[in-house]
Order: structure tokens, then sequence, then C-alpha cells
């Protein structure tokens, strides 16, 4: 069998780098589960591998009681508190939830990392039936106007390597577990801009690169390569536009 990853979001410090970094992408992509799931009020939602909050936030502003999981207590440490949310110190793969208790279960940018067939038995297992499950992610792919960035995405991926994730039977945005039924597969264009300061806030947030100072490299010379390297992508320009991919999934659980 093969060991399943560490988990790079339960390294020192990425709580709060997180929270600094990421973009507050959220409410755009869940508008568009929501567009599929349909507008039912959502009375109880679980925000699986909630991170520091952001995609708790985004639930909770259609929801009127949500719970935020994550297993790791760094990202957690981070979070700030949210009227009607509470948050819990769990993993995927054993829910601490009675059964039937929510009506929705949102997860952004974490299924990859979990054993997919005990969460998926979970998420039927906690859900009502009838409810719904929001699967989505986000990630750059272009630098508008600048045909260099594909070479400096090459470069980085090559100094600073993806770390493992759980090995799994089949590609996890295709999956179709027992008991649900795809409402939806959509992906989008997401353009954010960013200057150079907080596209390295993101990038030191990125997997790859909250490996690389696990595996030793120092952080400060991490970010100082970041910046050293997209600078000359920049430019004159005070900021830039990224081109994301949004990618959502809904399904809903059979009765």
């Amino acid at each position: 069998m093969t060991a399943p990853p560490e988990n790079p979001f339960a390294a020192s410090e990425v709580g709060a780098l997180y929270a600094r970094g990421r973009p507050y992408h959220h409410p755009r992509t869940l508008a568009r589960v929501l567009a599929h799931a349909g507008p039912a009020p959502v009375a109880r939602g679980l925000d699986v591998a909630c991170g520091t909050g952001m995609s708790t936030r985004a639930l909770a502003e259609i929801a009127t009681d949500v719970v935020g999981l994550d297993v790791s207590p760094q990202m957690l440490g981070a979070v700030s508190q949210l009227a009607n949310t509470s948050f819990v110190l769990a993993g995927a793969e054993q829910l601490p939830f009675d059964a039937q208790v929510f009506d929705a279960v949102t997860c952004s940018s974490g299924v990859h990392w979990f054993d997919q067939a005990r969460v998926y038995a979970e998420l039927r297992r906690v859900l009502r039936p009838g409810g719904w499950v929001g699967l989505y992610d986000h990630y750059f792919f272009t630098m508008e106007g600048v045909d260099a960035f594909g070479d400096w995405v090459r470069e980085l991926f090559a100094r600073y390597p993806l770390p493992p994730r759980n090995p799994q039977v089949g590609d996890p945005a295709t999956m179709m577990p027992d008991g649900f039924e795809l409402v939806a597969d959509e992906t989008f264009d997401d353009p954010i801009a960013m200057t150079n300061d907080e596209f390295v806030d993101y990038q030191i947030t990125v997997s790859h690169c909250v490996a690389a100072v696990e595996r030793g490299t120092p952080r400060d010379d991490v970010r100082a390569w970041l910046a050293a390297s997209t600078a000359p992508l920049f430019g004159n320009e005070p900021a830039r536009v990224f081109r994301f991919i949004a990618s959502v999934r809904v399904l809903r659980r059979l009765p």
C-alpha cells in the first residue's frame, strides 16, 4: 500500500501566510455551484478542508448554520471567527457528525488530498437525501500579455516539485461515487489582477513552495527567488492580470 502524503498545509506558519496570500474568489465560484444545485435555502452546511475559513465564509453567506472542518491546526489557527459558524479539527475521511445532519457540503481545492472512497462514503452518510456536494478548484494558468510566463512556470515546478497527493484510482475530478448523481461539471475563466508582491504572497502558500520549505529550503530563500524571477514578467506594470481556471463539480445525494 502506498502511504498517504504528508499534509503541506500542516506546516508551521502556513495558516497566516495562506490567510494573507490567497485571493478571495470563493463567492464567485460558489455562485456557480448554486446555479446548478438550485436556490433552495441551506439550513446547515459543511465546508470540508476549510483551511483558514475563506470558503467557509462564502458558504456562511448562503447557509443558516455552517461548520468548517480541517485536519490542520495551523490552518484553523488563522481562522477569523464568523457569525453562525463553528470550526472543527478533523479529517475528511472520518467526519465527527451524526448521519443526515447537513443539507450541503462544499470543498474548495481539497478533494485531491483525500482518500476518495472513504470521503464520499462519509459525505453520503452526513448528507440528507437530496442534499448536494459542491467541489470547486481554482488555479492560475496564464499571465495576460506575457508569453514568457509559461517558461517561468516550467522553471518553478522544476525547482519546487509538487508534493505527493493521495494515490487514486482514476481522476478525482471525474469520479462518480456510489449514492450520488452528477448535477453539473463546469469550468470557467476567473481573471484576477495582482501586484508582484501579491503574486509572491500567493505562490508562497501553494503546496510545492510550502513543501520546499518543509524539506529544508529557508522560506526567505523561496520568497527571494519568486520575487526576483517574476519581477521581469511585471516590467514597469504595477499589476498584471492572471487568468485562473475555476472548476465546479456538483453532486446530489440519492435517497
